[in-house]
């Protein structure tokens, strides 16, 4: 491969190989070979290593919120269940789907009992993220009376954990793709139902 002067391809490079070697198993030497450089060419665009996986992360982090496409404005767009399911679906198949989030979940797997950076991204991706998306949902059509009211924070848990749960599944076994997906509708049906959506 020819040699580049941008960094996006040492940040790409370096997200492919920690999701396969793990952060720790993936020399900086060897992530900047990949792609046709010397090893110590990396320093002139990062301080170090860990520098590296901060641009990883950020890089990540920004596809997977225009992808998600959670905006400010999202809970005043979501004003009864089908539209609330169709959301979900709609996100859940960005995850499964998009290249990056696949191969940042299962760098976060192997690396969240070793990297505090790993640690934390995992916490914010399994609940934190998901918490800020649908918590302001769940108030916001509380309050225009398109649902049961409670308290949303827990609404909010009981509607991601399945889902969640379901994703860890298919990343393991993704033979079970199908089967999983039926149940998250299942869940998300059931969830509609109980909660009297609108």
């Amino acid at each position: 491969m020819a040699r580049t002067n941008s960094k996006e391809p040492l940040i790409k490079a370096a997200r492919d190989l920690f999701s396969v070697k793990g952060y720790d198993g993936t020399g900086v030497d060897e992530i900047a070979e990949s792609i046709g450089m010397k090893g110590p060419t990396i320093y002139k665009y990062f301080k170090n290593k860990e520098d590296l996986l901060k641009a990883v992360v950020d890089c990540a982090e920004d596809e997977y919120n225009e992808g998600l496409g959670a905006t400010d404005d999202l809970p005043e767009k979501i004003h009864t269940g089908k539209a609330l399911k169709g959301y979900a679906l709609k996100s859940l198949n960005f995850t499964l789907e998009n290249d990056t989030a696949k191969k940042m979940r299962r760098l976060i797997t192997m690396e969240q009992f070793r990297n505090e950076t790993l640690a934390n991204q995992t916490t914010r991706h399994q609940l934190i993220y998901l918490l800020d998306v649908y918590v302001p949902i769940f108030e916001k059509m509380m309050e225009r009376k398109e649902m049961v009211k409670g308290d949303a924070r827990i609404i909010a848990l009981e509607f991601i954990s399945p889902i969640t749960i379901m994703l860890q599944l298919i990343d393991r076994e993704p033979g079970k793709k199908k089967e999983a997906l039926r149940t998250i509708e299942k869940h998300i049906d059931m969830f509609l139902e109980r909660y009297e959506f609108v």
